[in-house]
């Protein structure tokens, strides 16, 4: 996961696959935080692609202790002695299991301004991007609970936000910037959840 955060506002709609995205958002609407991710550089995912099945939407994951949006909980538990690089754990640590109920799920999402301290990404205005869910996010990854030096909230940790790590493909889109990971960037989004048909989108 990558140490660049957005900030999500979601809304639960049904939509069939073919029908275009939608510009007026329907309620419950859920808040949330999302990170940036390179999937192609993945060797799989929990869902198994590494790509949506829409070229023209984004991959992304949903962390697991996420309130609204978690596709359910993830096996194993944080133990500090995996973190065995500082930061990370050992480059041959798999990650836990994950479940894959929400495989499939979509996420219109709309750029609404910065979140967190030292947010250096456009405000509100840009344009939104659809995601689809091909991973977990895990709160019980060592990827994710030994960046002891991020916030919970942006590295999948918190119970008490909803996270999505989007393809980093989809910053420019979101943010009308370029990507870069040395430089803070937590942006603010707002954007509506739909299920396409057989949760295929």
């Amino acid at each position: 996961m990558a140490l660049q955060s957005i900030y999500l506002l979601l809304s639960l709609v049904a939509y069939a696959c073919s029908r275009p995205q939608p510009s007026v958002f329907s309620s419950p609407q859920f808040t949330g935080v999302a990170t940036f991710n390179n999937y192609a550089s993945q060797g799989n995912t929990n869902c198994g692609p590494k790509a949506p099945t829409n070229p023209l939407y984004y991959g992304a994951a949903a962390g697991d202790i996420s309130p609204d949006i978690s596709g359910g909980l993830c096996a194993g538990s944080i133990d500090a002695s995996l973190c065995t690089q500082g930061q990370s754990p050992a480059s041959t640590y798999a990650g836990p299991s994950c479940p894959k109920a929400n495989c499939g799920v979509c996420y219109q999402v709309t750029n609404l301004g910065p979140y967190g301290s030292g947010a250096t990404v456009p405000a509100a205005g840009a344009a939104s991007v659809v995601v689809q869910i091909i991973d977990s996010c895990p709160a019980t990854s060592a990827w994710n609970f030994c960046k002891t030096d991020v916030p919970a909230d942006e590295r999948c940790g918190s119970a008490v936000t909803n996270s999505l790590d989007i393809d980093l493909a989809a910053y420019q889109a979101l943010t009308g910037g370029v990507w870069n990971v040395s430089r803070a960037a937590d942006v603010v989004f707002d954007g509506s959840i739909f299920f396409c048909g057989e949760r295929e989108c």
